[in-house]
């Protein structure tokens, strides 16, 4: 009798683990693969598919890159959105987790409006570009680093003044890649968390998601899984850094971004413009998550401007041997 009590616990224990196991392995891959945002998820959502809808002329653009970790080719999906008197500035939208650059062009019509020309694109495993994993930014860097090189290749006149403008997870990736390069001249950050893992955390816990506690061994798990180090690419760290001027706009009702995060990088956004280097940071009073603009489309517009006469043009024949020597270093 004790000894089939004693199996049917042991059976129920294993049985407890594995499901546990599954329920975390499930967490780690929902977080790696998002659900993609396709033209007909678009036209619900967004009730967009195209920078047409917005009024603005465009025409599709696609990057061949080098997946770093595979060594295999990646299509990068994009659009560009030409200024007829850019003069040379450019912008790069970089959408936010689960999104895609029809997402992120709701930015376009600003920018356009301050006289830039736009790239938006999908970053890997989202939109129309292709790769399965999405890695808080780690690979994610090194695609849209390669994106800018055949950019300026291709387009050297309209792009020879680089912003890069990242959204939540978008953001991460401007500033992973803007530590690798010398040629970015500016970098509008909207809504960035501090570290990946505590985004992770609010996300699970607002969407109300079973067992948060196991959280962070989902994420351990889906950094074992893509080979990627989601720490490296903290944008608390990174803004630490990255020398490039920065603007940092943040949502004060935002449920995705911890409160911890949002003291912890205004005050690395301090400590920066105490370094001299151009920093501004913006809490919008009454604003949700990616929904500053929604707040007040003319101060946001005003406060980009302010900031953008901060920045001075960095030139691309200075610095080539350093470019080259901190992308050995990554």
């Amino acid at each position: 009798m004790i000894s089939s009590l004693l199996t049917l616990a042991l059976m129920i224990l294993l049985v407890g683990v594995l499901l546990l196991g599954a329920t975390v392995l499930l967490m780690a891959l929902t977080l790696l693969r998002p659900p993609r945002m396709t033209d007909g998820k678009a036209v619900i959502v967004l009730r967009r598919l195209s920078p047409g809808d917005l009024g603005l002329r465009f025409e599709e653009a696609r990057f061949d890159v080098r997946d770093r970790r595979t060594g295999r080719a990646l299509p990068i999906a994009g659009w560009w959105i030409p200024h007829a008197r850019g003069d040379g500035k450019c912008v790069v939208l970089v959408h936010g987790y689960a999104d895609a650059k029809v997402g992120a062009i709701a930015w376009a019509p600003l920018w356009h409006d301050l006289g830039y020309n736009i790239l938006a694109i999908d970053l890997r495993a989202h939109g129309y570009s292709g790769g399965k994993d999405s890695t808080a930014g780690f690979w994610e860097r090194h695609d849209l680093d390669q994106v800018l090189d055949q950019l300026l290749a291709e387009r050297a006149d309209d792009a020879r003044r680089l912003v890069l403008f990242g959204v939540s997870l978008g953001a991460a990736v401007a500033l992973g890649t803007a530590e690798m390069r010398d040629d970015v001249e500016a970098l509008v950050l909207e809504c960035p968390y501090a570290r990946y893992a505590n985004a992770v955390d609010a996300h699970a816990r607002v969407m109300q998601m079973p067992l948060p506690t196991f959280v962070p061994l989902a994420v351990r798990l889906a950094e074992r899984i893509s080979g990627a180090d989601f720490g490296a690419v903290s944008p608390a760290e990174l803004l630490k850094r990255v020398t490039a001027p920065a603007m940092l706009i943040h949502g004060a009702n935002d449920p995705f971004v911890p409160r911890g995060d949002v003291t912890t990088l205004a005050q690395v956004m301090r400590e920066r413009a105490e370094r001299g280097i151009p920093s501004q940071y913006w809490l919008v009073d009454g604003a949700a998550h990616v929904m500053g603009i929604v707040a007040g489309v003319g101060e946001y517009r005003r406060r980009i401007v302010e900031f953008l006469k901060e920045v001075q043009p960095r030139s691309r024949e200075v610095a080539k041997v350093p470019r080259e020597e901190s992308r050995a270093k990554t």
